[in-house]
């Protein structure tokens, strides 16, 4: 009887779609894409019982095989190395851009963050202690660190090899119930209820630790198909929920937009670079992924020539002070079409946790293409004296915490001006973070 009735209001918004069918078609295109959202959030309402809505992690491959992005389903990696000497030129493979310094804090917000070890342990990073100093596993393990040296449960230690970042930890999922019990023995789910946590607090960029309520309304909702052994994943669904408990969806507002130019887009192999500042701490903390999408010479954004998805690490990111990083690299995964040049129009697309999902229009000249031109003697020369400043210091008349930050960006700073091959944008980028590192030193 239930499926019968099941089958009938089916039959009922289809038949509503095909009457309001001329009409929509005869609307604006948005209004058409409202009124079909509808029907198939009114047929999602009524099917709901025969699912179960929770959070995934979804390594790159599988987040972005069917969102029509530009090498979908391609996991090719790239053996020529980048500017930093990293192999993140391949297409949705795992990547590994970000420094340890770095890397391991910020790719634990919403990123899928493994720390493979020298012994052959490995350790996938939920969260961070507010020091710095201990990474949590998601039973809630705890773990030391210490510039690379882990501290197990048992006091033996044992050194980082190196970590990838593979994915997105908290994907909202339909799936089947018939299918529930084999999906969550194949990947890693936090159920309705379960926490969602991640993070290590710097500045603006804010730890986070939410209750997860996923249903059919929730923004960026996948559904995930049994296909053989394995399952495969559709292109996410806007929605008006916002898949986290007690917590309505966030739009994010107070945002000041960049379009890098010169000098200063380029510095980790990125063809455009987007910068947002302003109110980006919380929308930084929740960031998942970024999409792309060319117009060329539309300036009403309507006629797409190319869209492409984007890894954390490898094109966005970001940083306590400077904001949310956003690049569209050089890659496997992203080529112009022929006959432009990336001059033009296009919109950025923001991913987050629990938001709305944020569109940004910006044109491009010239000028904000990379140049990729190296560092002359003068900036290398204009690196080395705040590096010189930095190593006048003496740690003992400082906090720990804030010793430790400069520590991290003096071994960045040091790192670069060793390199035979210095990019000029990289060399003006860590002079003010060092800077400012130097800046915010807390005496004892």
């Amino acid at each position: 009887m239930r499926l019968k009735k099941i089958a009938a209001l089916a039959l009922s918004a289809a038949m509503a779609l095909s009457v309001m069918a001329p009409a929509a078609l005869a609307a604006a295109p948005d209004d058409s894409e409202n009124c079909i959202a509808a029907v198939q959030e009114f047929f999602d309402k009524m099917t709901s019982s025969n699912y179960t809505y929770l959070y995934a992690a979804l390594d790159w491959n599988e987040y972005w095989a069917n969102e029509n992005v530009y090498a979908a389903g391609s996991t090719a990696s790239s053996a020529q190395e980048d500017s930093h000497g990293e192999h993140d030129l391949g297409a949705f493979d795992a990547v590994s851009r970000a420094t340890a310094n770095h890397g391991l804090h910020r790719g634990s917000f919403q990123q899928v963050a493994t720390i493979y070890a020298q012994d052959g342990s490995t350790y996938t990073v939920s969260h961070w202690s507010d020091d710095g100093k201990t990474f949590y596993t998601p039973d809630g393990t705890a773990y030391g660190w210490n510039r690379g040296t882990v501290t197990k449960p048992d006091g033996s230690t044992v050194k980082m090899d190196h970590y990838e970042v593979s994915g997105v930890k908290y994907v909202p999922v339909r799936v089947a119930n018939a299918d529930l019990a084999d999906f969550c023995s194949k990947y890693a789910t936090v159920r309705n209820g379960g926490q969602l946590v991640g993070g290590y607090a710097e500045n603006k960029l804010p730890t986070y630790a939410l209750t997860a309520a996923v249903d059919y309304k929730t923004n960026g909702l996948k559904y995930a198909t049994k296909s053989g052994d394995g399952y495969t994943f559709s292109a996410a669904h806007k929605g008006t929920g916002s898949g986290v408990a007690e917590e309505g969806q966030k739009t994010a507002d107070g945002l000041i937009v960049t379009v890098k130019s010169g000098d200063d887009v380029g510095s980790y192999g990125e063809f455009i670079r987007v910068d947002l500042t302003g109110n980006y701490g919380e929308l930084g903390s929740r960031l998942q992924s970024v999409t792309w999408t060319y117009y060329g010479n539309d300036s009403t954004y309507t006629k797409a020539k190319a869209t492409y998805g984007t890894k954390f690490a490898a094109d966005n990111w970001m940083h306590k002070v400077m904001g949310i990083q956003l690049g569209l690299t050089q890659s496997a995964r992203f080529q112009l079409p022929e006959g432009t040049d990336g001059t033009g129009y296009w919109t950025l697309t923001l991913h987050a946790l629990g938001y709305a999902d944020t569109v940004i229009k910006i044109q491009t000249t010239a000028d904000n293409l990379a140049k990729h031109e190296l560092a002359d003697d003068a900036d290398r020369a204009a690196l080395q004296a705040v590096v010189d400043q930095a190593k006048a210091l003496n740690k003992t008349n400082y906090t720990a915490a804030s010793w430790a930050n400069l520590e991290t960006e003096l071994d960045e700073s040091v790192e670069l001006l060793a390199k035979s091959t210095l990019y000029k944008a990289d060399a003006q980028e860590q002079v003010p973070h060092l800077t400012q590192a130097i800046q915010g030193l807390q005496a004892k």
